[in-house]
């Protein structure tokens, strides 16, 4: 009698047992896990290589599988794929994670908005248990603490739900937000570059130069095109000099911003001729094609 109240209440309830670990694995960056869920797969890659970092949709297009935009980093990469116990709703499984981690996001999709599930399960993650029904597909990127971390959550056709957690760990910090550089060159078609002031004679600090070095890698959705390096300087020097420094700016920055693969950086020395309310020495990036009017 114990026994068959016990199923009853297992069947009304749903009764949640967590599976063990695999062995040898642990939660990336010690993220909280959803209640009760447990490790399947797992990795540790602490080779320091280029790491591609997903921040937009999934398609195929010419029978590559690509992502509209990537951040390509130095970095070593952890992750972790959970199964989340029988009967937890989807939904659930997705509100943890964004309550985790929602705050700010550089990209979150959900449903067919994220592209093929096909795609993201054996292209992007190597998984084939994360391939579900696109409808049942969710995905979050995000900056925390210089680190990028994604979070993947498909429920499959057996009713199944999975999460997956990928960590991306930069070798260099990323400083001030630099993948919002990127972001605002996208948007707008030009971006300040905070942090980055030029001195009196063009040439910069080693902070200044530490943020440049940090923007770098995160310009590689720009390969092939040109984006114009606008050092703009005022000071009590004539014209002449001003200029003088604006150009050897615009070339020193343009040779700290330069990466492979990466865009076609061209120097500009706008110098004290466009000036602005506030006339601050500063290094602009310019994307023309991009220009939108305010």
């Amino acid at each position: 009698m114990n026994r068959l109240l016990l199923v009853v209440w297992c069947m009304a309830s749903v009764c949640v047992a967590s599976e063990p670990d695999l062995a040898g694995s642990e939660d990336p960056l010690s993220l909280e896990r959803f209640a009760n869920s447990w490790i399947v797969e797992y990795e540790d890659d602490q080779a320091l290589l280029a790491r591609e970092f997903i921040v937009s949709r999934v398609d195929k297009t010419r029978r590559q599988v690509r992502a509209e935009r990537k951040i390509r980093i130095e970095a070593r990469q952890q992750s972790a794929t959970y199964e989340i116990p029988r009967g937890t709703p989807r939904q659930e499984v997705v509100d943890h994670y964004v309550a985790l981690l929602g705050s700010g996001p550089l990209f979150s999709c959900s449903g067919r908005d994220c592209g093929r599930s096909n795609h993201w399960a054996n292209h992007i993650f190597g998984q084939a248990v994360l391939y579900g029904p696109d409808l049942n597909q969710f995905y979050l990127a995000v900056e925390r603490d210089d680190r990028l971390i994604g979070i993947y959550i498909i429920e499959r056709g057996n009713r199944r739900v999975y999460a997956h957690v990928l960590v991306i760990h930069p070798e260099q910090p990323l400083q001030g937000g630099a993948l919002g550089i990127a972001g605002g060159l996208d948007r707008n078609g030009y971006v300040v570059i905070d942090g980055v002031e030029p001195l009196a004679n063009g040439s910069f600090s080693a902070a200044s130069q530490q943020r440049l070095a940090a923007i770098a890698p995160t310009l590689a959705d720009f390969a092939g095109r040109d984006v114009y390096v606008v050092c703009h300087i005022y000071g009590a020097s004539d014209l002449d000099r001003l200029l003088d420094a604006a150009r050897q700016c615009g070339t020193s920055a343009a040779d700290a911003l330069a990466a492979d693969p990466g865009p076609r950086l061209v120097p500009f020395a706008a110098g004290p001729m466009l000036p602005r309310s506030a006339e601050r020495s500063r290094v602009e990036l310019v994307l023309p094609p991009h220009l939108r009017e305010e």
